[in-house]
């Protein structure tokens, strides 16, 4: 009797839990979309052995225009295949700080006895330029979140107090770029046969119109944002970063070098690079 009952309880719970997977078809959904989110963005660059990433190196100098600044990002790439490859970059600089508002603590000093101070330890971006292509803030945040970050800074205005619309961190624009590897620069890697002539030096410089000539200015110059050096195994691409000369002027002090597998559909990512340049000085 006690054998019959217990076969009888087995075959019962294993029907029960038979049912519950085969009638639960959202959760299952769920998980499966979970499992995509996280495959979609990988927090880490995955080695290939294909591909060396040998130097990141820098240069501050003024603009031609006299205008502003450029830094230049010298990212010097090595094959260690013979067949070409194709991969696409991005080069972000920008200048990070703190969240503390200097005219506000003037106003009213942070007290002292307080140790902690949470707003220095907060860091955003006050600006940034990226390589190839620039990106809004709303683009990176998205619709929803740009209008909280307004409707916040409103109130502050009401409140009283100075406050600007602030940028995304620097996290939030490298990561949005991880997820838009397909709106980086493309380029190639070329191994034993060697670029042709015409693609031994590519680039996106416009050089000025006569009547720039005769005004003394060059509209273009600050869309000059990429020259790239192609030769048998290796491959150095310069992008340059405009900054124009601005009241409470700030260069860049902070470079990230993002380089995809243009081939991998999901966690594309070679190489992650955070390079601190506030040390940088101007050189000619």
């Amino acid at each position: 009797m006690n054998k019959t009952l217990f076969t009888l309880s087995f075959t019962l719970l294993t029907f029960a839990l038979f049912a519950q997977e085969s009638g639960n078809p959202q959760g299952t959904q769920v998980s499966a979309t979970s499992s995509k989110d996280n495959r979609d963005l990988y927090p880490l660059s995955i080695y290939d052995a294909r591909i060396r990433l040998k130097n990141v190196s820098f240069i501050r100098r003024h603009a031609d225009t006299g205008k502003g600044e450029f830094l230049d990002v010298q990212v010097e790439l090595e094959s260690r295949v013979s067949e070409n490859q194709e991969y696409s970059i991005f080069v972000l600089a920008g200048f990070e700080g703190d969240r503390v508002n200097k005219d506000e603590r003037r106003l009213v000093p942070y007290p002292a006895w307080r140790k902690a101070d949470p707003e220095k330890d907060e860091r955003t971006l006050y600006f940034s330029n990226i390589m190839p292509t620039p990106f809004t803030a709303k683009e990176i945040w998205g619709e929803e979140t740009y209008a909280k970050k307004k409707e916040e800074m409103e109130k502050r205005h009401f409140a009283g107090f100075e406050a600007e619309m602030p940028e995304p961190t620097f996290t939030e624009v490298v990561d949005y770029l991880c997820k838009n590897n397909a709106k980086a620069l493309p380029f190639t890697l070329f191994g034993e046969t060697g670029p042709s002539k015409e693609k031994q030096v590519i680039y996106n410089y416009v050089a000025q119109t006569e009547d720039e000539r005769k005004r003394q200015v060059h509209e273009t110059l600050p869309k000059h944002t990429y020259t790239i050096y192609n030769n048998k195994y290796k491959t150095t691409i310069t992008s340059h970063h405009y900054t124009q000369y601005r009241p409470n002027f700030l260069s860049f002090n902070k470079v990230a070098v993002l380089v995809f597998d243009t081939k991998k559909p999901t966690n594309s990512l070679l190489f992650r690079k955070f390079i601190d340049i506030s040390d940088l000085k101007i050189t000619y």
